[in-house]
């Protein structure tokens, strides 16, 4: 960052700390000691840790200091970015050497509602140093050492804290306790590698040959595995945000920021850099850039790599050369792009997407059974009304609450999840088709929830319990999640890369906005006018309904059937099958002349079946190879290869990406009317279209994270790239037209005949 910009927050930060008492920033000398005090509670602990409990003259002995930070604080690395300042600790020990400060890799922080990048420490960090002594046996060492630090949270507070510890020396020494032996190992692990230690070799590259005052520029660091054997093979950029993807150490004068990455080849890649050198003249002019590069290999591990290279410098009216390269103009491509708008922005988006989702294929059978329960309703008091429509919308929030903490949880467990993850797991499948069994059943009144043997010759009040009115929101919302509507996938995208908060309360707004019409119908007096009375007319509606929810029960099998085989489908329609004979005795133990075996037969049911749900074996049937959907096209599509894709580019062929899974029915019907309308085929062969189709039926890493880069948390999503801009596909809207299509189609082959590459 610039020098002057630094020496602007310095001042800053000076100011601040003259208002901070003396207390907050100030501790004894001790072995531990505490700073940065916010309304009395100190927001730094830190504590002196040396590995050895006796010295051994002359031995190397590992020391530093422990920081231990309240949730939500930082401090800051070596290079603390675009704010803040670098932690520093000063050792003093006589007749005795110390080495530099071992740096862990740190965090990324984007601070200021994310105008400012820094680079530090959250929870806990060592920052640690080896130290040589020389003391005779007997003696004793006085180890101090003074922290100078900034912790931020939203403000930030400075903080000093002075620590000492007297260590013996022994002719053998003594080691350390294993708890602090395993502290120094651990963070020891969690130091940067050199390029050679994992047979790597880096190269840098500059667009120009020297870098003048003022100057605007770009580098490219190109990474490659020169020694496979070393354990570099496959190595990739890790999945990182574009912020993440190069953390520099402080250059003088230079300005740098990441632009793009770009896969080089099966054991390589390139970061871009642009720089801006700043218009005062560095004191030297040779000057090094130096900084992190986190990578991902085949075998599993994401080291940071230290890349260094000579960054020349010329004075201001020096003549340099411009060097070409195609990866200047190489752009984006990083884990997470998502839009740049607000929470109420989300939220308003959020709360239409819910309220568009009541007319998607995956919620109409429960919207055709509220249909069937407004005319229940419809002669009922107000009050009782009312109280239907609560308790429906109470069913949808508490659905999607539950399913916020799901992912709430998962984030924070170390798991990435997306919209819809929940049918990618077999069990839910089955667990949902269970369910839908079950109401289907109730609608043809083989059983009745009241448990009341005359029910089934009654249609009013007994069979419209709240509680059925709160159960059908939950199964709305269950059913919704395969579906994405218009302005839904944005708005999910937002809240999947946000906080705990953010998640819950676009996710509510979903749920308001799913659980509205009902509600609003509710509200509205005198529309029970409209609606005909109660009669015999509704029980055959009843039984027409249920078959609704067995054309859902025929879509999850075959979504199961996909996914895992036609063994699965076998054995959950066998299952199902059970669950429907268990549910028929049920209903004639209801009928039957023995009232009281009724809650027993319905307990034993409902443990019978809870029990074959955890029992069926669906982990062992083999799901290696999954059925290819059925389709005259289906041979043009490839399997989603982001290397192939980039091939494909630089050959100078467009390229059309599906991201789609069986369970998703907007994709199914965006592909059945769209994708496979004869004029779109017929432009994607016409305009030679490299065509790929990511399957997200099962769960994907790679695909979740490429549909986080441009901010979506579930399917579909359509990219239309053009071999011009490879770096920057067109995003099309979830619901396709052909029209749209065939426009978007049309511009990247323009752009790529325009502008050929390679």
């Amino acid at each position: 960052m610039q020098t002057g910009k630094r020496q602007k927050l310095v001042l800053l930060l000076g100011i601040v700390a003259a208002t901070v008492s003396a207390a907050s920033s100030e501790t004894a000398p001790s072995g531990w000691g505490e700073a940065a005090h916010e309304d009395g509670d100190a927001r730094v602990e830190a504590e002196l840790l040396v590995d050895a409990a006796e010295l051994r003259p002359g031995q190397v002995v590992r020391l530093g200091v422990l920081f231990k930070l309240d949730p939500g604080w930082h401090i800051y690395w070596r290079n603390s970015g675009e704010s803040g300042f670098p932690t520093q600790i000063e050792y003093d020990i006589d007749r005795a050497r110390v080495g530099p400060l071992r740096w862990p890799v740190p965090e990324v922080f984007q601070e200021s509602d994310g105008f400012l990048t820094t680079y530090g420490y959250s929870g806990e960090v060592l920052l640690a140093s080896d130290a040589v002594v020389e003391p005779r046996p007997g003696e004793t060492v006085r180890i101090a050492a003074v922290a100078d630090f900034v912790t931020c949270k939203i403000g930030c507070i400075p903080g000093r804290i002075e620590l000492s510890r007297v260590i013996p020396v022994s002719r053998a020494g003594r080691p350390a306790t294993p708890l602090t032996t395993a502290l120094f190992d651990e963070w020891a692990a969690r130091l940067p590698v050199q390029a050679e230690d994992l047979g790597i070799a880096a190269a840098v590259v500059h667009s120009q040959s020297a870098i003048r005052p003022g100057d605007d520029f770009y580098t490219a660091i190109q990474i490659r595995c020169a020694e496979p054997g070393a354990g570099c093979a496959g190595v990739r950029l890790a999945p990182v945000e574009a912020s993440g993807a190069f953390l520099p150490e402080v250059v003088e004068g230079v300005e740098l920021r990441v632009v793009g990455h770009e896969p080089a080849a099966a054991d390589g890649f390139a970061v871009v850099v642009s720089g801006r050198a700043t218009e005062a003249a560095p004191a030297a002019l040779e000057q090094h850039l130096r900084g992190l590069v986190p990578l991902a290999v085949a075998s599993g591990a994401n080291p940071h790599v230290v890349v260094e290279a000579l960054l020349p410098r010329a004075g201001k009216e020096a003549v340099v050369i411009d060097l070409e390269s195609p990866l200047w103009a190489v752009r984006g491509g990083f884990e997470m792009r998502v839009a740049n708008f607000g929470f109420v922005y989300a939220f308003g988006l959020a709360l239409l997407g819910g309220l568009i989702l009541n007319l998607m294929p995956c919620v109409l059978p429960i919207l055709a059974l509220k249909v069937f329960h407004v005319a229940e309703l419809a002669h009922q008091s107000r009050r009782q009304v009312l109280a239907h429509g609560a308790a429906y919308t109470g069913g949808v929030l508490a659905s999607m609450g539950l399913l916020a903490s799901i992912v709430a949880g998962l984030r924070a467990a170390g798991m990435a999840v997306g919209w819809g993850f929940q049918f990618q797991q077999p069990l839910f499948i089955v667990a949902i088709c269970t369910l839908l069994v079950v109401f289907a059943l109730n609608l043809f009144e083989v059983f009745e929830v009241s448990f009341q043997p005359a029910a089934a010759a009654k249609v009013g009040a007994e069979a419209t319990g709240l509680r059925r009115s709160f159960f059908e929101g939950l199964l709305a919302v269950i059913l919704a999640t395969p579906c994405t509507a218009p302005f839904l996938g944005t708005a999910v995208g937002f809240a999947f890369a946000s906080t705990t908060p953010v998640i819950f309360g676009i996710f509510l707004a979903i749920g308001l906005g799913l659980a509205a019409p009902y509600a609003l119908v509710t509200l509205v007096p005198g529309w029970a006018r409209i609606v005909p009375r109660p009669g015999p007319w509704m029980l055959t509606v009843r039984k027409a309904l249920g078959f609704s929810l067995v054309v859902a029960v025929v879509w999850l099998l075959w979504v199961l059937g996909r996914s895992f085989g036609v063994d699965a489908q076998a054995l959950v329609l066998g299952f199902l099958v059970a669950v429907a004979f268990g549910l028929w005795v049920f209903g004639t133990v209801q009928r039957g002349s023995s009232p009281a075996l009724v809650p027993r037969v319905g307990v034993a049911l409902v443990g019978l079946v809870a029990a074959g749900l955890v029992a069926l074996p669906l982990g062992e049937v083999n799901s290696g190879s999954r059925a290819e959907a059925p389709g005259k096209a289906a041979a043009s599509w490839r399997s989603y290869d982001l290397v192939a894709i980039h091939d494909e580019l630089e050959r100078g062929r467009p390229v059309f990406v599906d991201f789609t899974a069986d369970w998703c029915i907007t994709c199914k019907l965006n592909e059945s009317v769209v994708l496979e309308d004869s004029r779109v085929r017929a432009e994607l062969a016409s305009l030679d279209f490299a065509t790929f189709k990511a399957d997200w039926t099962l769960y994907d890493d790679g695909i979740r994270k490429v549909l986080a880069n441009f901010g979506r948390a579930g399917v579909p999503m359509y990219l239309v790239y053009a071999a011009s801009a490879p770096g920057n596909p067109k995003l099309l809207p979830e619901l396709l037209t052909v029209d749209l299509v065939i426009d978007a189609l049309r511009e990247a082959a323009a752009a790529s005949t325009a502008s050929p590459r390679g």
